[in-house]
């Protein structure tokens, strides 16, 4: 992987990454970091990167022809440009795991008051390390560097290490312990004298469940789970099996709704590449710019949809963001699923494993399909025989019952 680093103070990063497995990873040419500083892209003798605001006010501001210069003197395609800044989206593990699968990396340290607003279209993202504020970017670059490198092959000697550590899996850490069995009359636990694996595993699980409800209940209120809108096979109103079309009410909405309920990923599901190209060509015009600053919330549910060809392509596609298979959760109006709304809900508000709810179009998802789910929740009942929710209706309650409060 290759990191290169913007910022306006580059000895800040001499000591940090110089040390321990940064070095490492840089001396087996696992990671390739360059520290660029942005005074050698000015283009006056006091080397000035900053000036005062327009407008008025305290502070100064970085210069956006400055940060330009020195972005094109190194992005090569394909890189992602970060910004390092306290108005960005807070950094996650689900966000490094993310930003580890990169090849390049380009972070650009803010400072002062900021950067020229300008800047920020100049960049794929915009990230922070908490709630608060610090002096510049420096710090929240290290510790975005720190975070992804462990993850990069090769650079933590036990890659089970990495797997273990706290946010991983969505749960803290469980209790270590070493050498002296005792001390000041506390002792280790005797499962882990016992050698028996399995129990330790089990030991271990249980008291990272314990120590993340005691310190971290957020974490456990945060349920794994992907969306499915299913086009084919389903079935028309003679029980033909057929490929329904995708509307824009679906895609508007059930965003909206997924959003709403902390869905990590809508996915619409149809095999046929015009209906694919029509579905894509409406979540592009709200993630334009334009739109964006019309309606900034509509893009943000948009930026849920991932749009695919088959069940089996988004299966696979959370097996690799999940590294296990998901749960399949099938849906139907018929009297034919047992699973319990209630019973879901505890079972996903606690557990690490993915979840995928597949939601069918037309007059319900074909038979054939029905095999290949883990579950099938039971179905939602009005007050009489009639039952004919619109999809977008069904998986509104759905989502309510399942993650809602």
């Amino acid at each position: 992987m290759r990191i290169d680093v913007l910022t306006l103070f580059p000895e800040m990063f001499q000591g940090p990454t110089n040390e321990s497995l940064l070095k490492k990873a840089q001396q087996k040419g696992l990671l390739s970091l360059e520290v660029v500083n942005l005074r050698d892209f000015t283009s006056d003798k006091h080397k000035t990167a900053d000036d005062t605001p327009y407008g008025g006010g305290p502070g100064m501001v970085m210069k956006v022809d400055v940060v330009a210069r020195a972005l094109s003197s190194i992005v090569n395609r394909p890189s992602s440009v970060i910004l390092l800044c306290p108005t960005g989206k807070q950094l996650t593990q689900q966000k490094v795991n993310e930003l580890a699968k990169q090849e390049h990396l380009v972070l650009l340290c803010g400072h002062y008051e900021g950067v020229d607003e300008r800047v920020r279209e100049m960049v794929d993202e915009e990230i922070s390390i908490g709630d608060y504020v610090l002096t510049g970017g420096e710090i929240p670059a290290m510790v975005l560097i720190d975070a992804v490198a462990r993850h990069i092959p090769g650079v933590v000697k036990e890659s089970e290490s990495v797997k273990q550590d706290s946010y991983y899996d969505g749960l803290l850490d469980f209790p270590s312990y070493t050498r002296p069995e005792e001390f000041s009359g506390k002792k280790v636990p005797d499962v882990l004298l016992s050698g028996n694996h399995a129990e330790i595993a089990k030991w271990r699980r249980e008291q990272a469940l314990i120590k993340t409800r005691q310190r971290r209940p957020d974490l456990l209120a945060k349920a794994n789970v992907y969306l499915a809108l299913l086009h084919y096979p389903v079935y028309n109103k003679r029980q033909d099996i057929v490929s329904t079309c995708i509307t824009g009410f679906d895609l508007h909405d059930i965003a909206r709704c997924a959003c709403t309920f902390g869905i990590k990923k809508y996915y619409v599901v149809n095999p046929l590449p015009a209906q694919r190209e029509f579905a894509e060509l409406i979540r592009s015009f709200w993630m334009d710019d334009s739109s964006l600053e019309f309606n900034w919330t509509r893009a943000e549910a948009f930026k849920l949809i991932s749009i695919k060809e088959s069940l089996d392509e988004t299966i696979d596609e959370i097996i690799r963001a999940e590294g296990q298979k998901p749960t399949v959760v099938g849906t139907s109006a018929k009297a034919v699923g047992k699973t319990k709304f209630k019973d879901l809900k505890r079972e996903m508000s606690g557990a690490k494993q993915p979840y995928l709810l597949v939601i069918g179009t037309g007059w319900g998802i074909a038979d054939e399909v029905f095999e290949r789910f883990d579950l099938i929740l039971e179905p939602i009942i009005g007050k009489d025989e009639y039952n004919h929710l619109s999809v977008r209706s069904a998986n509104a309650i759905i989502l309510d019952r399942l993650l809602g409060r």
